[in-house]
């Protein structure tokens, strides 16, 4: 299914925010594993930082409009 995320990253208190739109199996089971699995990994700018947090919100899915607004993070 395809879903428009929308990710905000934090590094040491300074956001920054990104929409993608990309292609993931559809949940089963847990939500929150299912988001680690294939949210998670696309969040981030692959740098280490000292102070990081990572947001994720699912603004778009047809397929399932229920997952609309769902947010996950990860600090």
């Amino acid at each position: 299914m395809q879903l428009t995320v929308k990710y905000t990253d934090v590094y040491d208190g300074a956001e920054y925010p990104r929409t993608e739109t990309f292609d993931v199996p559809a949940p089963v089971g847990d939500i929150e594993d299912w988001a680690y699995d294939h949210l998670y990994s696309r969040s981030g700018d692959g740098r280490g930082h000292g102070e990081a947090g990572y947001f994720a919100e699912i603004i778009a899915c047809a397929e399932r409009p229920e997952l609309e607004k769902r947010q996950f993070s990860w600090v």
